[in-house]
Formats: structure tokens, C-alpha cells, sequence
């Protein structure tokens, strides 16, 4: 079955796949007339370089060097290499070097040579550069420290002095500008942009949905979505139902298949990371601060377990799965199982979600897979008991698979009570979905923010 989590990233670790890239590359990206010149072209440059090869790493030295398919400054566009990214050569022909990079995306292609050296730029040899350069060649050197140091004041400012040097007023202030954005992000609300909540998972954004007035819930514009991620826009950031700071877009990119995501970092992170996990939103939803979950008592868990044992059993589902879903916790050796969290949600007291996915064995050789999904919301009874506010519990599997799993909390509606952000499992994606709390019961009203293929 799939894994709750989809994060759709390219990866081409073979030598092979990095050829084929580039010419798929180069066919879409290059002005030729016809695929066979362009091919002719590609497959001679490689050969030559085949002939003469040369290893070693060189490292770009400029703000980006751009990757061509084919060494010729006017042929189609691989991709932007930052400064400091470690190349590997393979060959060097006519003042181009062919290498490729690693990482996340992972390039390979053609370079011009005297855009790389042999030992990775730094902050240090940058600013010995800009001092020794004449005052209009201060401003490359002050650009190359900005693409290094983007959370350095000391780049920034290296920026301004070159450009107000050369009488650049307008762009001194635009400098300034954009070190005050990098340095000391703010959420904001862009023109004419709906209210909108955004789920943050593992440093990804994506728009789950427009909030309207009244707790009502609209599909973002997908026409509008590219607009959602201009970089270095910032966003308030929310964790366990209370503001965590702010969220700050690094780079907007398309999914792998459906669906229009961004790098984001939490200020003062320098870059995205795995750890940053919750909501955001374009507007102020709450000045609280966010609180740790509470801890889930012995008699909330007996409570829980035995809600879900009868709700599994009206289900028709073996005994003997029964009992194995019910001890098991999910953790990195095991997806399924029984996930607990416990919040103060104000009024209300301490509210206890629990979600469970199990997958069963399958009926016969060529039968579904299937998977049972449940979740269950528990509030205090007000006499040392508990009442169930929220249930759901299906079979899933297919193409149509749909697990919940508890994502996060977040009163949207001002109302004084959180709505519970589920994130829901698919075959080849995840999606969103808002539940909130109507007379004295907690039901799903919204589901958006797909990615997936």
C-alpha cells in the first residue's frame, strides 16, 4: 500500500540516466529545425569528449553558471548551476568543460570552462576580490557574496556600498530591500489574494485552501496558484495550534504529476529542512504561541482502545488483525498502526485524536489490497469519563486508497475551538482535509491541496 507521505523529487543516479537527460533536455530546449541535426549535434559532442577525457572537480565561481546540452552558448538551457556547486569533469573541448553536479537535481552538460576553478569560492576570498577590484567591478563581486551569503548582512551590505559607489541610488534601495526580506522575513497578505491556509510538510508548502468567512472552505484558483510562491514571500507559521514564526518561500516548483508546491524555510533556518512540519496561512489566524501536546493518560488509551476495537469489530474485521493493529505504533520500521495525540483545546478541555491504519492480508491471490482507516475524537465527559465527539472508520485500497493520519491544529474560524487538519494518504499523492466542530460532533467539511502524480 502507499506511504502516507509523497514528496516527488528527481533523482538520476546512473551515469546513463544524466545522458538521457540532457538530451531530452537539449531536444525541448535548442532552436533547431530538426531533431536530427540536434541529435547529430549532441552525439558528436559527446564523442569528442569521449575521445579526451579529463577528470577532477571544479566548482562554479560566478553568482550561476548556466548548463548547456551541447557546448554553444546560443543551444537550449539545462539548468542554473549556484556558485560553490561542485562540478565533476568528464572531458574539456574549445573552452566548455562537460561534468555533472549531484544532489536533489542532479545535472549534467556542457559549462563554459572560465566559469569554474579548482578550489570552491568562500565568503573570505569573495571579499578579498571585491577589495581589490575597481570600484565598477565591485558590484560582480558584491553580487557573488549575495548568492553565497544570502543570510549574511556583511553580503548585503558589500551590495549597497558598490552600488551607491557607482551612483545607483534605486539600486542600493532595492538591495536594501531584499537584505531586509532575507534577514528579517514578515508574513504577508499579497494584493487581492484571498485568505488562504497552506500545509507545510517537511519544508514543502502547498495551498490547501481558501478560507472564506463563516468557517467556509473554497478550492484555491488553480490558475492563480503560481502567483501563491513568489520568492522570498513570507508566511505566518503555525505548530500545535499556536504561532511559530514565519515561513519564508525559497523556490517554487511543480510536483512530479499534479499539484504546485515551494521550498520553504523557517527564519532563521538558511534552507528547507525535513523538521519543519505544520500550517501557514497569508493572515493572522492566532497570536497564541504554540503548546506541546499533553500527555495521553492510561485511561484515555484503555478508552480509545476499546472504541476502536468495537467500531473494527462492526466492521467484520478478523480478531486476530484486531488485536495486532491495536499494539502497533507506527515508526520507521512500521507504517501502520495506532497514533494517539492529545491537546488542551481551551473550552473544550483536553480533546484526544486517534488515527489507525492497518493493512489486512489479502483475501486471495489477486484480490485488492485493502487497508482499514479510522479516526476517532474523544472529549471529556465532564465526569471523569469520555464521549466520542468524532468518528470515521472504512475499508480503503485501489486506486481509490484514503488513510488519515493527524497532521495539525489550527482555530481558522475564530470561534475559539481548533480545526483538525487530517493529511490523507492516496495511491500516489496526499491531499488535505479540514474537520471542524458543529454541535458537539467534529466532521470532515474540506478536502484540497493535492500532490501527486
Amino acid at each position: 500500500m502507499p506511504q502516507h507521505a509523497y514528496r516527488p523529487t528527481t533523482h538520476f543516479r546512473a551515469y546513463q540516466h544524466r545522458s538521457l537527460l540532457a538530451a531530452a533536455l537539449m531536444l525541448a530546449a535548442t532552436g533547431f529545425a530538426h531533431a536530427a541535426d540536434i541529435d547529430d549535434e549532441y552525439q558528436s559532442a559527446v564523442a569528442s569528449c569521449k575521445a579526451a577525457p579529463k577528470s577532477g572537480t571544479r566548482y562554479v565561481s560566478v553568482t550561476a553558471a548556466l548548463m548547456r546540452p551541447v557546448p554553444r552558448s546560443e543551444a537550449g538551457l539545462v539548468s542554473r548551476i549556484p556558485i560553490a556547486t561542485a562540478v565533476e569533469i568528464e572531458c574539456e573541448l574549445n573552452g566548455w568543460v562537460r561534468g555533472h553536479t549531484d544532489g536533489d537535481s542532479p545535472s549534467v552538460g556542457w559549462i563554459r570552462a572560465d566559469l569554474l576553478q579548482a578550489k570552491a569560492p568562500t565568503a573570505e576570498s569573495i571579499a578579498s576580490g571585491y577589495a581589490a577590484a575597481a570600484p565598477d567591478q565591485r558590484k560582480t563581486w558584491a553580487e557573488r557574496a549575495v548568492a553565497l551569503s544570502p543570510y549574511q548582512a556583511r553580503s548585503h551590505q558589500m551590495l549597497i556600498d558598490a552600488l551607491q559607489a557607482v551612483g545607483d541610488g534605486e539600486g542600493a534601495r532595492q538591495a536594501g530591500l531584499v537584505r531586509d526580506q532575507l534577514l528579517n522575513p514578515k508574513a504577508e497578505r499579497l494584493s487581492g489574494e484571498p485568505k488562504l491556509l497552506f500545509a507545510v510538510d517537511r519544508g514543502w508548502a502547498v495551498a490547501l485552501a481558501r478560507v472564506e468567512d463563516g468557517g467556509r472552505y473554497l478550492e484555491t484558483d488553480m490558475q492563480a496558484q503560481a502567483s501563491y510562491y513568489p520568492v522570498r514571500r513570507g508566511l505566518h507559521f503555525y505548530r500545535r495550534g499556536g504561532a511559530d514564526g514565519v515561513v519564508q518561500v525559497l523556490e517554487p516548483r511543480e510536483s512530479a504529476g499534479v499539484g504546485l508546491e515551494a521550498q520553504v524555510r523557517l527564519a532563521p533556518m538558511t534552507a528547507r529542512s525535513d523538521e519543519v512540519v505544520g500550517l501557514a496561512t497569508n493572515f493572522a489566524a492566532t497570536a497564541q504561541a504554540a503548546r506541546a501536546d499533553t500527555a495521553v493518560s492510561a485511561s484515555a488509551r484503555k478508552a480509545i482502545d476499546s472504541e476502536l476495537r468495537a467500531a473494527l469489530q462492526r466492521e467484520k474485521i478478523d480478531r486476530g488483525q484486531i488485536d495486532k493493529a491495536l499494539k502497533a505504533r507506527p515508526g520507521a520500521e512500521q507504517r501502520g498502526g495506532v497514533q494517539i495525540h492529545a491537546f488542551d483545546a481551551g473550552k473544550l478541555g483536553t480533546v484526544h485524536v486517534a488515527s489507525l491504519v492497518w493493512d489486512l492480508p489479502p483475501k486471495s491471490e489477486n484480490a485488492v489490497e485493502m487497508s482499514v482507516d479510522a479516526v476517532l475524537i474523544l472529549e471529556s465527559d465532564g465526569k471523569g469519563g469520555y464521549k466520542t465527539a468524532g468518528r470515521l472508520v472504512q475499508l480503503t485500497g485501489g486506486d481509490g486508497v484514503e488513510t488519515h493520519r493527524y497532521f495539525d491544529r489550527l482555530d481558522l474560524d475564530g470561534d475559539g475551538e481548533p480545526e483538525l487538519i487530517f493529511q490523507l494518504g492516496q495511491y500516489e499523492g496526499v491531499e488535505y482535509q479540514i474537520w471542524t466542530r458543529k454541535s458537539g460532533q467534529w466532521k470532515p467539511v474540506f478536502k484540497g491541496g493535492y500532490v501527486g502524480a
